[in-house]
């Protein structure tokens, strides 16, 4: 899953919360800030059903200035 926060400041604490509410499926995470144009990119692999990564990236595309993609590799 890749994820562009596209306003750090608006909205980091709610992904930040969604990721700690995630937790359990996620294998790995890596965060780039891009602090000069308040931005950042997340990569996370998650080991998950369908639904549940409907889930997540359903309730973190609700939130304003993300841009989320999910790749399946199975």
């Amino acid at each position: 899953m890749n994820i562009v926060v596209q306003d750090r400041q608006d909205a980091y604490k709610r992904v930040n919360e969604l990721l700690h509410d995630f937790a359990d499926v996620i294998r790995l995470r890596v965060g780039y800030p891009v602090p000069d144009e308040n931005i950042a990119i997340i990569l996370l692999v998650i080991k998950a059903t369908n639904d549940t990564v409907g889930s997540f990236s359903g309730r973190l595309g609700q939130i304003k200035g993300l841009k989320v993609k999910t790749v399946p590799i199975k």
